[in-house]
């Protein structure tokens, strides 16, 4: 045998050998201009994202997807999440996210849509993103409207009925109009708005806004705001210490680990209400998450963290299904699949309404200065979406 003959021999025994070349499944990136800093920070899902990420690779088949994430600073500004988008776009990544804020999330989302894009915002609520008709939008949370309606329902049962409202403009409906939503599922269980009063972020002197509940003929048992700790939190503080024993009530913006360390007392805590996404506490798929992403070094604060994971996992789960790493076909396999089970759901699905998820919202309270579940369902009643 020529050793031409011999080399050519041993070539096609090594092909024989090591079979068929290994598949390799798509790559995802996802890019996220998180709030690391500035006002929204505790609403980050960076953490979360990044943590479900590598759990997912760490586990992932030879063709099955990776998920690679894109992380930079947005300082919670707006145009910076607009300018971070379009580096993200640049670097072909199918996902972005922003300041979950209107102001940066629709523009990013215009700018999406000529490459293909989705702009997935995990802890996005607001309403206007459903109304400017982007095809290219996913929020992974539920609209404000339902949370509102989750709290009134809550508060109502806890014998709330004449309440306060405080909005503010400065996180656009979140802030502004979910207060209004709350008052108007409160009304129509029987209770009633008294008063309503205004306040900017930031506040750290409730004083002008506690006299003026004070001052209201109806006296009020309830005061609801939504609005971000530590706000809220030295609101709390701040009522108690001026003599209001009614519940406080609120949306999500309450669900910060700090919440409590702001509030200072626990005994403040009492008739403190507020409408989440996810429940914690109980030893669950969500606590068991950010337990095991503490252990690996990831340094995730809370729900929001729990968010992100669910968006890692969504995005996971369509690329497996389509195979592709085309964005058109990816947001296409989120919209079409029946589910995906997440840290925060058992069927996690855009099916019915495209942009955002059906699911059951619960309700925190305190005993003992501790989180308790008052409850965690659908309202029967949600103004706005009605």
């Amino acid at each position: 045998m020529s050793h031409r003959s011999l080399l050519l021999g041993t070539a096609a025994a090594l092909a024989l050998f090591a079979g068929p070349a290994l598949a390799e499944g798509p790559t995802i990136k996802i890019g996220l201009a998180a709030s690391l800093t500035g006002d929204f920070a505790p609403y980050s899902e960076a953490e979360g994202a990044r943590c479900m990420a590598d759990q997912l690779n760490k586990a992932a088949g030879p063709d099955d997807p990776k998920i690679e994430i894109l992380i930079e600073d947005s300082r919670s500004d707006a145009q910076l999440s607009v300018s971070l988008g379009q580096k993200f776009l640049d670097e072909k990544a199918q996902v972005i996210a922003g300041v979950p804020f209107p102001d940066a999330l629709i523009p990013m989302s215009q700018m999406a849509a000529s490459y293909g894009a989705t702009v997935y915002s995990a802890p996005n609520t607001q309403v206007e993103m459903h109304e400017v008709g982007l095809d290219n939008f996913i929020a992974g949370a539920v609209p404000d409207p339902m949370n509102a309606a989750a709290g009134a329902e809550a508060v109502f049962a806890a014998g709330g009925r004449n309440a306060v409202i405080l909005t503010s403009e400065d996180g656009a409906s979140w802030s502004a109009k979910t207060p209004e939503w709350f008052g108007e599922a409160l009304e129509k269980q029987g209770g009633k708005v008294v008063g309503k009063l205004a306040y900017s972020f930031g506040t750290t002197d409730w004083s002008p806004q506690i006299a003026e509940i004070k001052a209201i003929a109806e006296k009020p048992d309830v005061v609801y705001v939504c609005g971000p700790v530590p706000d809220v939190g030295i609101l709390v503080r701040q009522l108690r210490s001026n003599g209001f024993d009614g519940i406080v009530a609120g949306c999500d913006g309450f669900d910060d680990p700090s919440l409590e360390e702001t509030v200072g007392n626990p005994a403040y805590l009492d008739k403190v209400i507020f409408a989440t996404h996810g429940v914690m506490g109980d030893g669950g798929r969500i606590d068991q998450f950010i337990a095991a992403c503490k252990a690996a070094g990831y340094k995730v604060n809370g729900i929001f963290d729990a968010l992100g994971a669910d968006m890692v996992q969504v995005v996971y789960d369509a690329a497996k299904a389509s195979g592709s790493d085309d964005p058109v076909k990816l947001r296409e396999a989120i919209r079409a699949s029946d589910g995906s089970k997440t840290v925060m759901s058992d069927n996690l699905s855009f099916k019915e309404k495209g942009a955002y998820p059906v699911k059951t919202i619960p309700v925190i309270g305190f005993k003992d200065g501790k989180r308790v579940v008052i409850v965690d369902a659908v309202p029967a009643f949600v103004p706005y979406l009605q």
